[in-house]
């Protein structure tokens, strides 16, 4: 329906407040796409997140993304920022 999704995981746009608690996404196969992509996001929030990803790949990817911020989450380290235009994870 909506053809190749630019994420294997959650493809989110247009949002303002998201959290995101004790998720984990993973393949069958392997998958060169970023479990999560963020575009036109205000506030997120990831707690406890993990995502299977190939090696030398990001796990998210930003895009016109504010008030980021990501805790306990493998692989990615715990970081906040305030704004990115362009940003891989």
């Amino acid at each position: 329906m909506f053809g190749d999704l630019p994420a294997y995981g959650f493809f989110i746009r247009h949002i303002k407040g998201l959290q995101m608690r004790d998720v984990e996404v993973s393949y069958l196969t392997p998958d060169l796409r970023p479990a999560f992509v963020l575009n036109n996001v205000t506030g997120a929030e990831f707690i406890h997140v993990k995502a299977q990803r190939e090696a030398d790949l990001p796990s998210f990817v930003l895009k016109n993304v504010s008030d980021f911020s990501i805790q306990q989450s493998w692989p990615v380290q715990d970081q906040r920022l305030e704004r990115v235009d362009t940003r891989k994870l």
